[in-house]
């Protein structure tokens, strides 16, 4: 999309004395500003950059920021809240006449300074006017020489520093309470409930993973801040403060106040939470830490800390038996427990979470896996690892036939693709030939019911059904 734009704009949009502006801003000499070519190879140059920027104003410069973080092309009604005056107030005029002036001080301002690409799109059904079909791109390698959005606090090294650190450590806690009564403070948030069905380990409805843990409390924090219903997700207030808190350089902090020009410019009036209130909610759930500086409190973004990394396997996992190990979840990293769910039947019996190798699971398992630390101590102390390691080098290559195994034809494309993503886990769903998947008989309760809430109809015949 880049590039295509680049070229359109170069080739066909621009002008001659749009080049020679773009030059006289960049530093760009008389022979670039006189072949398209050349100056489509130089735009995208850091040359310029910082000298052009520093001719834009504090709203030209949030915008900036917040088309940086959409990431995409957008049309020129996005520009109305960075040249709100520009914009006619006749809401039933035409888009042409009603977004004239923002155009104008877009190509002034931005197109012209060599700072933001555009083009034109080809009139599509609709037949709508040359400026409803323009759109426009702020170049990711021009993000690093914007001015920050807001004036940051420089602490240094030395400050103190507050952060939950507890907050993933008693998420993983909850494991043990598994068919007791959910707390009052886990209704109605099944995104981020544990179960275990036929041994494996779920959060939120999905297989356990670290990136899916990591990133619960930033479901919640959103959910508690949704914002506008309809409006793309960057400009909400979790991923617009995420995106701020961003763009801090080291030792450095923010206060909640100083975003509020940003904030304002990318939320609405009416549907706009406090900064703070954000900010501090986000400190709760363990994503942000604080600091204090002449009684202000001042925050930056750190997300989900793994208070338990590092620990190594002998610390946190015990012999039972040479059936199982039991996991001491206080101290058990997260990336150790997600290794352990990659090769283990999972259950909690006396308030104790224990693991007995799967012989399925660690089939299929790749190599990082395999040469893990977690499962090298596994083998090495675990009688059941070690003989379900050795069975599995013994019959590889070999033809098993399988017990306890179902098998499904699944007519519509699309729906395959979506029961292969929601059953993806080792040991789960394999995709056979012709639109037919296989499955261990006792995941069959979980893809009914999948099947069920999706709205699908499940037809069910055996080997003695003729038809």
């Amino acid at each position: 999309m880049k590039q295509a734009m680049l070229s359109a704009m170069c080739q066909r949009e621009l002008a001659l004395v749009d080049f020679k502006a773009i030059g006289r801003s960049r530093g760009f000499d008389a022979e670039t500003t006189g072949s398209r070519v050349l100056l489509q190879h130089a735009l995208l140059s850091e040359r310029g950059l910082s000298e052009a920027m520093a001719l834009l104003t504090e709203t030209e410069i949030l915008g900036l920021h917040l088309l940086h973080h959409r990431g995409e092309a957008v049309g020129l009604n996005f520009f109305q809240r960075i040249y709100p005056d520009s914009a006619a107030k006749d809401r039933y005029g035409t888009y042409t006449a009603r977004f004239k002036g923002v155009l104008q001080k877009v190509k002034a301002n931005l197109v012209r300074r060599g700072l933001l690409l555009f083009c034109t799109l080809s009139p599509g059904i609709q037949n709508q006017s040359v400026s409803e079909r323009m759109r426009f791109l702020f170049p990711e390698e021009f993000a690093r020489f914007l001015p920050a959005p807001f004036p940051p606090r420089c602490l240094g090294a030395a400050v103190t520093r507050e952060h939950r650190k507890e907050v993933s450590q008693s998420k993983l806690m909850e494991i043990l309470q598994l068919g007791a009564a959910r707390t009052s403070d886990s209704k109605g948030r099944e995104d981020e409930c544990w179960t275990l069905t036929d041994g494996e380990l779920l959060f939120g409805g999905k297989p356990f993973s670290v990136e899916r843990f990591r990133a619960w409390p930033v479901r919640r924090l959103a959910a508690d801040f949704p914002g506008v219903k309809g409006e793309v997700e960057a400009f909400r207030p979790v991923p617009l403060l995420r995106y701020a808190l961003s763009r801090l350089g080291e030792d450095e902090w923010a206060a909640p106040d100083d975003l509020l020009p940003f904030w304002k410019l990318g939320l609405p009036d009416g549907k706009r939470p406090e900064p703070r209130a954000v900010c501090d909610a986000g400190f709760e759930c363990g994503l942000l830490e604080a600091s204090v500086q002449d009684g202000l409190r001042l925050y930056r973004w750190r997300g989900l800390v793994d208070a338990a990394s590092g620990t190594p396997p002998e610390h946190l996992l015990a012999v039972e038996d040479s059936e199982e190990i039991r996991i001491d979840l206080e101290r058990v990293p997260l990336e150790t427990l997600a290794r352990l769910t990659e090769v283990s039947h999972l259950r909690v019996a006396e308030g104790r979470l224990r693991a007995a190798p799967s012989l399925l699971k660690i089939s299929h398992r790749p190599a990082a896996t395999l040469e893990s630390e977690v499962f090298r101590w596994l083998r090495h102390h675990h009688t059941g690892f070690r003989t379900a390691v050795e069975n599995v080098e013994e019959k590889r290559g070999k033809l098993i036939v399988h017990e306890n195994l179902l098998v499904a034809k699944v007519n519509d494309p699309t729906l395959q693709v979506t029961i292969e993503r929601e059953f993806a886990a080792p040991g789960q769903l394999v995709v056979l030939a012709r639109g037919f998947v296989a499955f261990p008989s006792g995941l069959l309760p979980r893809i009914q019911a999948w099947m069920r809430k999706s709205g699908h109809v499940i037809r069910s015949f055996s080997s003695h059904d003729t038809d």
